[in-house]
């Protein structure tokens, strides 16, 4: 019988029946990949929704709540975070940066207040008031680190800045995404070609001795659809480590908990939850009124306490230098500039994230290597879930076109 077979006269067509079936299992899974995540932006005619948006980023908002609520919330909170920062380094930078522009920052203020005034005190006045101002602001920033800590929470919103952050930047919700699964990915893709390939030979003992024109599109219909769904189970399943002799079975994916939460703190560190990011947070969020009313306050308060600003006079001397409603404005002014400083270089400055994001990461990582299989599967369960049907849909729809071009093309004489 077997001698029967390879001498038919359709022998190589009927070889040719797993690999056209290794071939739309692996390209039909890869595309579902694609799909997932380009493009970035809807193509086609969105009246009609006839087109195509990567799945991840059409559902940008609701990825990165996931993000947050699957993920980050699990791990730590804000307390927990701005808790681990290195204050004394952050300090430091921040009178750095602050003592590097502080002469032109004074002159601004006294200009728009009293030009006059200013310009005709003798430069070694001026100086005694630069002097004077550097020399407090050590102690000012420390103070204000600290009355930030203990009012984190009413300060800033986790939640809204990483969601805000991954809507803004679809590539960069994507690679999150990418990198945590890029081996269940490619597993998926590779997967295709391996199960296609026994599906066909399946296909072609059953064609061999049933020949209906329907055969061919039908199992290029169930290689689509089942490669993908095949593929997707051995992912996420079993759920826990299952002993059977001496193998242990558990989905792939969970199998590499060390390894994700590594690639995954490590990107979230570096672009979301960085320093920079939560103290422009802060001054732009939507709780940004109470950081602007600690920095209003803890500025006010250090232009009274400032003896004057090194003039050797005491503050009704200056106030009726200014006027009442000039050191009052001055005050108002000096806080305002001071909180538009900082958002310029926020986010410029990358200096404020050196030597902190090592130690937030760490402490993200460590608790993600510690959840339940039931929790890190959430980490990327939802962007397979999220529209999980399409693309399955797509991948069948695929396999049952390349069955019937297969039924046409190859065997369309025989039949």
């Amino acid at each position: 019988m077997f001698l029967d077979l390879i001498t038919h006269p359709d022998f190589w067509k009927y070889c040719s029946i797993p690999v056209v079936a290794a071939l739309v299992g692996w390209s039909t899974n890869w595309l579902a990949i694609k799909l997932m995540f380009y493009p970035l932006e809807f193509i086609g005619y969105q009246p009609l929704l006839m087109g195509w948006q990567g799945v991840i980023p059409s559902k940008a908002e609701k990825m990165a709540q996931v993000v947050v609520e699957k993920g980050l919330n699990s791990l730590a909170n804000v307390s927990e975070v701005y808790n681990q920062i290195d204050r004394h380094r952050l300090s430091a930078e921040l009178v750095k940066l602050i003592n590097s522009r502080l002469e032109g920052y004074i002159d601004d203020l006294m200009n728009a207040e009293n030009a006059t005034l200013w310009e005709n005190l003798p430069a070694n006045v001026r100086e005694g008031i630069y002097k004077s101002v550097r020399k407090q602001l050590p102690e000012l920033i420390d103070q204000m680190l600290e009355d930030i800590g203990d009012q984190i929470d009413g300060l800033f919103d986790l939640e809204a800045m990483v969601i805000e952050k991954l809507v803004g930047n679809k590539e960069l919700l994507n690679q999150i995404f990418q990198e945590a699964g890029e081996a269940e990915f490619k597993f998926i893709i590779n997967s295709g070609l391996y199960f296609g390939f026994l599906f066909g030979l399946i296909q072609m003992g059953i064609w061999v001795f049933f020949q209906q024109w329907w055969i061919l599109p039908l199992f290029g219909l169930i290689v689509g659809y089942a490669t993908n769904v095949i593929a997707l189970k051995i992912i996420f399943q079993p759920l826990n480590p299952v002993q059977i002799g001496p193998f242990t079975l558990q989905g792939l994916f969970l199998k590499r908990q060390k390894a994700v939460a590594q690639v995954l703190c490590n990107i979230t560190t570096s672009e979301v939850i960085t320093i920079s990011n939560i103290l422009y947070a802060m001054l732009t969020g939507p709780k940004k009124e109470r950081t602007y009313k600690l920095i209003q306050m803890h500025v006010r308060k250090s232009i009274d306490e400032t003896n004057s600003w090194g003039l050797g006079i005491g503050k009704p001397v200056v106030k009726s230098m200014l006027g009442t409603q000039g050191y009052i404005d001055l005050k108002m002014r000096a806080a305002d500039h001071a909180i538009a400083l900082a958002q310029d270089e926020l986010l410029t400055n990358n200096a404020f994230n050196v030597g902190q994001k090592e130690i937030i990461e760490d402490l993200l990582r460590t608790r993600m290597e510690n959840l339940s299989s039931e929790e890190f599967q959430d980490v990327l369960r939802p962007a397979f879930q999220e529209d999980e049907w399409k693309l399955i849909v797509v991948g069948a729809v695929l396999g049952l076109g390349a069955g019937i071009a297969q039924l046409l093309l190859v065997f369309g004489n025989t039949l």
